[in-house]
């Protein structure tokens, strides 16, 4: 019998060949798409759960609430309150800071000097160990190998970077040009599905030693300053609830009255640092659990479209197959039989499809890493547990497709059947009507969404920030990421600075260089400040970037009132403060002419730095544009510069990076030269949010391809079905324009109906979305129109290209027959 079943759908197959390759490839497609995205979604989901302590591991929030009532929570938190801690809550079994500050790394032997700049340093303590699962390749003194001041542990990779072998215990390594580590340890590369990446651990009380007195000691005892990652491994039977409230109890307790009113502190899972804490300043992970669901949701709606015109496919055809049924039944098939017989056919069409699907899934995995900066590997495709997911997915999409159709064919009327009528014809239309819909429906939606996507990131790379970001270079002085805290810059690393800029400035293309402790975009330190009319008790906390005096000028920086920096005048640098128009309005001043000369202190009452303001600056983007806009204070204060700010012309810009590296090496021959354009820098915000809108404009372009070759078959199979009626309609006088409304009609009415019914859920869908941008575009309704059009344009051209051909088709050969 099952025999016999076969042959009948091998045949079935061969003698539709179009059809069924539509109906194969629209399934392979659909399930392709499917395990792409799961595969995506499988190696989120994973995120540092290699972790042995994953379950009672956690990331120490640390949460300040402003005066005006915003409510900022870090990642990072103080350095003093981790050690306080641990002895004083029991349910704390142990805890470990980290602390990420890029630096230059040298080795030397007797054939050469090798050193590069390297950003994926941390100084921590050396329970690290005890708490996160990291296996050692070669140690000397176990999980204590950072116990010891002046050691380092690194990973493999970078042993035979420096050493040209992962045994490089014992050996040395030069930190800064000035700190000499001794290598205590080698542990494997971090895994790919973790959000804590490093190359080298360096002992914390290293620090101490690294940067000088003032700032060493501000750093370990500030309670303010919230500079480093906290990690609490709890004890089995702890509830994080009971910890969190004592945490809470000690800092109201130990903390400074500053953190008695400001401050509180939270609990991340591990586990939920990579999907659910996108929100949260400095998180080591920017990935949002919506971007999951959203992809989740896409593969099911291509899944959904490919199963949809399987569906429509058979029941189309089954018109052709009422006499096979009929004369099944009266030979004496029951339903159950030919219910078993067609949904037998439509799992060998399945099964097909999914062979097709793997290959499909082969040739896509690349294109996936490339669009999520993932290296998913192939051979995921072949463990057990995916192996299963996916025949999963194949059984769901071969029963989904199959069952209906098959149950709808065999309860034909016998009677009926034979004569070649099906007796359903109202319910079949209406089954296929509602599926084109919902079919046509999602395709536009996927379509007006990657629209509004790509013109919301649009409008954040073109927007106008307030100041001059293309044809800018930046060069750091001490390292990508390094941190102004450090106070790096002495009086001779300012000369040397001031001659570096001056031999630029002798290049034509080179317009300006100014000296910068941060540039837009990058992490901005927040500084207590005391305008006039507050107190230091009103905890006033507002960005803070200190400048060289030109700096308004190089990134063309407009003022608004008053005036810009200047050398000399001899003083700015210790009295003259600029703010922005966000500032004024925090500080409750009328205007930008009040504010000018009005008296400020950044840091406290007591010890902080006095002066008055001597210009406004029209408000500029520092921050990502889903931030809205915040007060920021400028100044003189060359300790704190971490890097320049060149400006340069267009034109020759490799020659010029050439000279700037020149220059570089004269004069600061013992540091890397590295260098970025601050225009990408700024793009590399909205990297994540560029891949979700890459992702979705892909999988728009599958669905409406999917969705035409569906309506393409549907439409060529009822041409033919209605070869006689449209050649009696043509001997009656119909022309061939009229012919191609009969045949065209019934579809444009379904489509305009899906727009009705995507309209609004997309609209409601994207404007929650644009809400997370303090800086969005408004949705416009030519984009739902052009959307919907284009959506109609090519179901008509579509239908339109067998409706042609069957009108044209020559009477007599269409009544030849009857």
């Amino acid at each position: 019998m099952f025999k016999s079943y076969f042959k009948i759908a091998y045949r079935k197959l061969w003698k539709e060949k179009t059809f069924a390759g539509i109906s194969i490839v629209g399934l392979a497609t659909g399930m392709a798409c499917c395990v792409l995205i799961i595969l995506f979604i499988k190696d989120e989901i994973s995120f540092n759960n290699f972790n042995v302590n994953r379950n009672n591991l956690y990331e120490l929030n640390w949460t300040t609430k402003q005066t005006d009532g915003t409510i900022l929570t870090e990642a990072t938190s103080p350095f003093p309150f981790a050690p306080t801690i641990v002895p004083k809550i029991a349910g704390i079994q142990a805890a470990v800071r980290l602390y990420q500050r890029s630096g230059e790394m040298q080795a030397s032997n007797a054939k050469e000097v090798i050193r590069f700049q390297e950003q994926q340093v941390y100084f921590a303590d050396s329970t690290i160990f005890n708490i996160f699962s990291i296996p050692f390749v070669q140690d000397n003194a176990g999980n204590k190998t950072l116990a010891v001041p002046n050691s380092v542990v690194l990973t493999d990779k970078m042993a035979v970077k420096y050493f040209g072998t992962s045994d490089a215990v014992g050996k040395t390594l030069l930190y800064e040009n000035k700190q000499l580590l001794q290598v205590t340890g080698v542990v494997k590369k971090m895994p790919a599905n973790s959000d804590l990446q490093f190359d080298f651990l360096i002992s914390l009380e290293t620090l101490y030693a690294v940067e000088n007195a003032h700032t060493a000691d501000f750093i370990k005892n500030d309670w303010t300053f919230t500079p480093c990652y906290t990690f609490i491994l709890l004890h089995s039977n702890q509830r994080p609830v009971g910890i969190e409230k004592q945490l809470n109890g000690f800092l109201k307790k130990y903390g400074s009255d500053r953190n008695r009113q400001m401050n509180s502190v939270s609990l991340q899972p591990l586990k939920k640092i990579h999907l659910y804490a996108a929100n949260v300043q400095g998180n080591l992970s920017t990935h949002s659990i919506t971007y999951i669901y959203i992809f989740a949701g896409i593969a099911l709606l291509v899944l959904f479209i490919a199963n949809v015109n399987f569906i429509n496919m058979a029941i189309a055809q089954s018109v052709s197959r009422t006499r096979e049924v009929g004369m099944r039944k009266v030979l004496g098939a029951s339903n159950k039989q030919l219910a078993i017989q067609f949904l037998g056919e439509a799992l060998l069409i399945s099964f097909i499809a999914f062979i097709l699907a793997i290959v499909l899934t082969y040739l896509g995995l690349p294109v996936l890493n490339q669009l999520t900066n993932k290296q998913l590997s192939w051979h995921l495709i072949f463990s057990i547990k995916n192996l299963l997911l996916f025949t999963g997915i194949f059984v769901l999409a071969s029963i989904c497709a199959g069952l209906y159709p098959a149950f709808f064919i065999t309860y034909f009327k016998p009677a009926l059947s034979v004569k070649g009528k099906t007796g359903e014809r109202v319910r079949r239309n209406n089954v296929r009507r509602a599926l084109l819909v919902t079919q046509f429906a999602i395709s536009t939606a996927l379509i007006i969404g990657a629209v509004i996507i790509y013109q919301q990131l649009q409008f954040l790379r073109n927007r106008p920030l307030g100041f001059q970001k293309q044809q800018m270079i930046v060069v750091p002085l001490f390292g990508s990421n390094s941190s102004s805290i450090s106070n790096g810059v002495d009086a001779a690393m300012r000369q040397r600075m001031n001659s570096f800029s001056i031999g630029l400035m002798n290049n034509s293309k080179i317009k300006a260089v100014t000296s910068v402790s941060e540039l837009p975009g990058q992490s901005i330190l927040r500084g207590l400040v005391i305008p006039q009319g507050f107190a230091e008790n009103s905890n006033l906390f507002v960005p803070w970037i200190s400048v060289d005096y030109n700096f308004l000028e190089a990134l063309n920086i407009p003022l608004v009132a008053g005036r810009s920096f200047s050398k000399s005048r001899g003083t700015d640098h210790l009295n003259a403060f600029i703010v922005n128009e966000s500032a004024l309005r925090r500080f409750n001043w009328k205007n930008p002419e009040d504010a000018i000369g009005k008296t400020i202190i950044r840091g406290t009452s007591s010890d902080g730095k006095r002066g008055q303001i001597i210009g406004v600056i029209k408000d500029f983007n520092f921050m990502s544009l889903d931030q809205p806009m915040q007060p920021l204070v400028l100044d003189v204060n060359a300790p704190r510069f971490t890097q320049f700010a060149i400006n340069v012309q267009a034109d020759h810009l490799p020659v010029t990076i050439e000279y700037i590296k020149d220059t570089w090496n004269k004069f600061f021959p013992e540091r890397v030269f590295e260098y970025s354009f601050l225009d990408k820098d700024i793009d590399r915000l909205y990297e994540d949010k560029e891949n979700l809108c890459r992702i979705i404009e892909c999988f728009a372009l599958i669905a409406i391809l999917l969705s035409g070759s569906g309506l393409f078959s549907i439409s060529s199979f009822l041409s033919v079905q209605r070869t006689k009626e449209i050649g009696i309609r043509k001997i009656l006088g119909g022309n061939v324009a009229d012919i191609l409304v009969l045949l065209s009609i019934e579809f444009v009415k379904l489509v305009c109906i899906a727009f009705v019914i995507a309209f609004p859920v997309t609209w409601y869908i994207m404007h929650n979305w644009l809400q997370n941008f303090a800086f969005r575009i408004h949705m416009t309704w030519w984009v739902f129109a052009c959307a919907g059009i284009f959506v109609l344009l090519m179901a008509l051209l579509t239908v339109c290209f067998q409706s042609i051909k069957a009108a044209l088709a020559n009477p007599v050969t269409s009544l030849r027959s009857e």
